[in-house]
């Protein structure tokens, strides 16, 4: 019988004040696991354990913004997203609340 181990990280006290500050400061779940050499869930795991309300997936107001001004600069919602820190579908609603582009799922029904 084969088994799989994995290698375990365990945060200090100190360090997970240091991760909800940072999420709390906006960093994203992806570059907090990254940060400190956990899985994502792990991020989500240890936000939860101290009542860290999850943040609402998508832009900012100014990221909108700035989401915006880099599509009228052709770039691709893919490379937009990819800067930003969020997946296409976040930019995309970002550009069609902006009027930039025309809401696809409105017109298939």
């Amino acid at each position: 019988m084969r088994t799989v181990e994995t290698a375990q990280t365990f945060l200090t006290a100190s360090e997970v004040d240091a991760l909800v500050g940072d999420y709390l400061a906006g960093m994203s779940v992806k570059a907090l696991a990254e940060r400190y050499g956990i899985h994502r869930a792990t991020v989500f795991s240890r936000l939860r354990r101290r009542n860290v309300p999850n943040r609402r997936p998508g832009l900012g107001i100014d990221e909108k913004a700035e989401a915006v001004r880099l599509a009228r600069a052709r770039v691709s919602m893919r490379a937009v997203g990819r800067r930003m820190g969020v997946d296409r579908k976040a930019v995309c609603a970002a550009l069609v609340e902006a009027g930039l582009i025309a809401d696809e799922s409105a017109s298939s029904s």
